[in-house]
Parts: C-alpha cells; structure tokens; sequence
C-alpha cells in the first residue's frame, strides 16, 4: 500500500507538538499556561502553535482578561475538532458498529449491521460499503480521514494488523488491516475491541488523571484490558490482561480458550443464559417466562436484568451466584495490578441494584481502600466504535503531532 508520509522533523519538534496538542484537546489554553505546563520557553511554545494554526489543526478561540496585568488579556487556543476524521469499527458478537468520528472523539455518525454467517471476506466487504456509505451521507471525502481503527473481540497481532482468533466469530487469522488498507489506500489499526474501549474510557475521562486503569467488560464473554502510565499494556504474547481467562474452577467448563474453568464460564452473560436454559420452565421462572412470552429463543440479557429487579427469585438465585464469581476475579485483578480505578462496562452495572449487590460481594473481602474510589461503572455512552475512533485519533494524530499529508 501506498503509505502517507508527513514532514520530515525531528523527533523531539514532533514531540513537543504532540505534547501541545493533548494539552490543547480536553480544553483551550493559552500560549503562556502550555508553556508552564510542558516547562517549555513561551518563544518556542509561539513558534510551534502558529505552525499548527498555519496548519489549520488549532485555532484561536477567544480572549480572557489577565488578572495580574491590566489591559492584558491571553488569547486562547483550541483544538480544531474538525481538521480531519477518523473512521471506527467495533467487531463483537454477531454485529459489528461503524462511526465516523471527529478529533475531539466525538462519533458523528454510526451504523450497526448483522455478520451471522458472514465469511471474513464478506464481513470486510460489507465494512468496505459502510464506511462509504456514512462518508457520502455525511458529506465527508475519503481525503479527509486520517485513517480506520479496528476493534475486534478476542486475540489480535497489533503489529501485522491481524485478527488471530475472533472467538465466536471466525476460528481463523484475517489479515484485517491488510484488506481494509487495500480498499481505501489509509492507515489501518487493528486492536482487541475491549483494550480500544479502555483506551476510549481513559481519553474521555482525562480530567482525572488517572494513567493506571482495569477496564473490565462484561458481555457475551469477559474481556479485560490493562492501561498502565495512559498506554494499553499488551504483554509479550499481546495476551496480558485477559482477566476472563483466569482459571477460577479447576473441574469446570471449558472455555472457549481452550482452558478449562475460566472466570468467563462462570460469570459471563453467556453462562448466565446457559444456566437457566438448563432448568428453564414456565412455572420456575414465572416473571422470566412472561417476560418472554414463554420463548426461551428470546432470552438475553435485558429481560434477565428485568426478571432480576422484578424478584423472579431462580433468576435472583443464579445471577447472585455470578455476582460471587465475578467478585473474586475483581479482587485478584485489584491485587494484582493495584490500578487507581477498575472500571466495569456493562449493561448489567448500569443498573444500580446490581452495581451495589456486586460492590457488597467484593466488600465482604475486606479491600482496604473505599470501593467507591476503587471502582465504578464506566461513563462511556458512544456506540462501541468510540474504541475505533479514539485508537486512530490517537495514534494517527496526537501521538504524531499532527504531522499528516495535506
């Protein structure tokens, strides 16, 4: 593929405009506080901030008057959330979600489609007709982004672009990036979907500086990924953090991995479902069957949700059971990384019961620190492309400062 090239400067140029414009994309700031904040000469924090606004990347966005000086006023600067966009795709389950993002993170437009039953070839192709379809509708030329970041469930070779294993999707290695890069001749990043999700959580919610971070998804499966000092921790198999493939019970099921009793066969959405199936009738699950319509083919994890909060006392019996395992795995992840935050993404722990029945699970252990400051649900409410969308902003355009091909 034919690669876009930017200028060529030194690494320490590129750098420093890095540092100015992570400074500048939360909040607009003035010439004089990014200067005190990256210990930089307020001359050279002049000269690199009208490079970026010859650029059109940043712009002046207003004037305050300066307290300490009358008459003096600092003019601000922001970023140009605009300047270019980025393209997310989020592949999980039987669906895959695709937005068009801008540099602010924030997804503009997106679509979610089925894949079951797709080959891989025929899953990119129809990402292929998407993305150009969300570009025409949006007005949006192929020109102006920057590139496309992949997120995808299960093992992924970040470096080659490659999904390696997408458990429950394909068994098979699919050159993503290669296929995707073949189509549109741009960048493509291809990351486990729940590590891009992580990296999406610690960018929307950097006014809290936290740079160490647990982020735990709870689905289908339990994916898991580990941010240490604001970058996602890979290993040296990319396979650190799988938290749900744990072994929590040595005569269990065995997992999808390939192991046998994983935290994911026994506090995942999926074995829920599979545990009641397993002893469902009419009358034991009376809410639950009525909530169905006596159509076992319907249950999911909403009416499971339902049937719990309306006291279906099996339902009740069997999530509390998961609630118990699920604890453990979180404590030992808090043991293990000592993060400043876990932080749990999960339709189920949006709903305050649960939330609190699990944090009283994990209480009963004794953590010494308050659960309240350890741990919580995630904020984020973009569709699951925002895992996309954040990976190629972040990789293609802060961490480059900005160096793009016009």
């Amino acid at each position: 593929m034919k690669r876009r090239s930017g200028i060529n400067m030194s690494d320490v140029k590129i750098s420093n405009r890095a540092m100015i414009l992570n400074q500048v994309k939360g909040s607009p700031k003035s010439r004089k506080d990014i200067a005190e904040k990256l210990n930089l000469t307020p001359a050279a924090i002049t000269m690199l901030v009208n490079e970026l606004i010859e650029q059109g990347c940043v712009r002046e966005s207003g004037h305050v008057d300066e307290p300490v000086r009358v008459g003096r006023k600092k003019v601000f600067i922001e970023l140009n959330k605009d300047y270019r966009y980025v393209i997310g795709v989020n592949i999980e389950g039987k669906h895959v979600n695709i937005g068009i993002g801008n540099l602010q993170y924030e997804v503009m437009a997106s679509i979610s489609e089925s894949i079951s039953g797709l080959s891989p070839e025929q899953v990119v192709k129809m990402i292929v007709r998407q993305i150009n379809r969300l570009l025409h509708e949006n007005h949006i030329e192929l020109s102006q982004c920057l590139g496309i970041g992949v997120g995808i469930v299960g093992k992924v070779d970040t470096k080659k672009g490659i999904s390696k294993h997408a458990y429950g999707i394909w068994d098979v290695e699919v050159p993503i990036a290669d296929m995707l890069e073949k189509a549109f001749d741009m960048p493509v990043l291809v990351e486990n979907n729940v590590r891009a999700l992580a990296l999406a959580e610690m960018e929307l919610t950097m006014h809290r500086k936290i740079s160490n971070l647990v982020f735990m998804k709870l689905g289908p499966g339990i994916g898991s990924a580990v941010i240490i000092d604001n970058e996602i921790y890979t290993g040296a198999h990319s396979d650190a953090g799988e938290i749900g493939h744990m072994m929590i019970d040595l005569d269990g099921r065995q997992c999808q991995c390939g192991l046998v009793g994983c935290l994911e066969t026994v506090a995942s959405i999926t074995c829920l479902i599979e545990d009641i199936k397993q002893d469902f009738t009419n009358e034991a699950y009376p809410i639950l069957s009525k909530l169905m319509n006596e159509d076992i083919d319907l249950l999911n994890e909403g009416l499971i949700i339902e049937a719990y909060l309306a006291g279906d006392q099996k339902v009740v019996d069997k999530t509390d059971a998961m609630l118990v395992y699920l604890s453990v795995g979180i404590i030992n992840s808090i043991k293990f990384y000592d993060p400043h935050k876990l932080v749990l993404y999960s339709e189920m722990f949006n709903e305050p019961i649960l939330y609190k029945k699990l944090l009283t699970e994990i209480a009963k252990h004794q953590i010494e620190e308050s659960l309240e400051s350890l741990i919580e649900s995630s904020n984020l409410i973009a569709p699951k492309c925002v895992g996309g969308v954040v990976l190629s902003a972040k990789k293609l355009f802060f961490s480059k400062g900005a160096m793009v091909a016009e």
